[in-house]
């Protein structure tokens, strides 16, 4: 019997035999497995594959003993739904254990363990390290259990900030308190060395103090990290101002095929009659890729074009006209594409 325990296979069918007429010897199987057989399932249970140790783990853990072998198994266990499963029982968990699930990586189980915790007489010490925790669940949750002992969340936050402490989860956290009087804390992680600091520090100004972030984005929108760009790309499509997309067309002109795909992809995000002449200019790139990409957003921009109520601006319009000519020409004399994908654009310009 021992083989149908290897025999992935096998048990990948008793759990389809579980939602059949079968269920009772699908039940007397897993009874063996569980039960009888189980100091052999325990000694091999690290070396089967992670589906298998997962189905027999729901098991075991409706059954545990006082054995702490077993719980101990989990706990270590690489799989985030296997260790979850000692949550469940708290009851029979040491301090060491405790601190580690509130270490754990998954953020499902450090935050059932805090929730666990909560009516803990010690709580406000234990819970007060989670404000600043990476995730927001987990943040938001400690603030809501620590309202009562009148914190000063933005304080406390940038306090953190100022001692290089809790970065990440500090950063996001005096965001989302909108502690806009410690914004100045923010701004000294704009030029961090880490890409992930450097991100969430402006997305955190983005909140706090946006026409500081305007100028770190119009500053930075040919940073060479997608990530970074991708963000500034988010906001200053929100706030297409002049200056900004005149940088963003130079940056076209002369930048690499990355710096042009994101471009591109602000001027799509921006679209209306601003944006319509740069993803013109994309269809005819030299770069293949670029012409389609600018092409696939051009079709994008005639397909919202019908819900553009205003009218373009007089300067606006010249400069459609003027690209739309020229594009035009260009299209038709090196046939890039098997129609001339600007036909039409034209309506929109009289």
């Amino acid at each position: 019997m021992n083989s149908l325990i290897e025999n992935l296979p096998i048990f990948e069918w008793l759990q389809k035999v579980e939602r059949t007429d079968l269920s009772g010897v699908y039940k007397d199987i897993v009874e063996f497995i569980v039960s009888t057989n189980r100091s052999y399932v325990i000694e091999n249970f690290e070396k089967f594959s992670d589906k298998l140790r997962i189905l027999l783990a729901r098991h075991i853990s409706s059954s545990f003993t006082d054995n702490s072998q077993e719980l101990k198994l989990f706990l270590t266990d690489k799989h985030f739904l296997i260790r979850n499963l000692t949550v469940h029982h708290f009851d029979k968990l040491e301090q060491a254990e405790i601190k580690q699930l509130l270490n754990d990586k998954s953020t499902i189980i450090r935050l059932k363990t805090l929730y666990c915790l909560k009516d803990q007489n010690d709580i406000e010490t234990t819970i007060k390290r989670f404000l600043a925790d990476n995730s927001a669940a987990i943040r938001h949750f400690a603030r809501f259990t620590l309202k009562q002992f009148n914190m000063d969340f933005a304080k406390f936050y940038n306090n953190n900030l100022l001692n290089n402490f809790q970065v990440i989860g500090s950063l996001s956290g005096l965001a989302e308190v909108e502690g806009k009087q410690y914004s100045e804390a923010v701004k000294l992680y704009l030029n961090d060395k880490k890409i992930r600091v450097k991100k969430t520090a402006f997305l955190a100004l983005c909140k706090l103090d946006a026409e500081s972030a305007y100028e770190f984005a119009f500053v930075n929108m040919d940073s060479p990290y997608l990530g970074i760009r991708n963000v500034i790309i988010e906001f200053v499509s929100q706030i297409p101002r002049k200056d900004a997309l005149l940088k963003a067309a130079h940056i076209y002109e002369s930048g690499n095929i990355d710096l042009k795909k994101s471009m591109l992809k602000l001027f799509n995000k921006v679209g209306g009659w601003t944006a319509i002449p740069d993803l013109m200019i994309g269809t005819i790139d030299e770069n293949e890729m670029i012409r389609q990409l600018a092409f696939d957003y051009s079709q994008i921009w005639k397909a919202r074009a019908v819900k553009l109520f205003t009218s373009p601006k007089p300067g606006e319009l010249d400069r459609a006209k003027l690209i739309f000519s020229y594009v035009k020409e260009t299209h038709e004399r090196k046939q890039y594409f098997k129609t001339n994908p600007v036909d039409e654009l034209d309506f929109y310009f009289r």
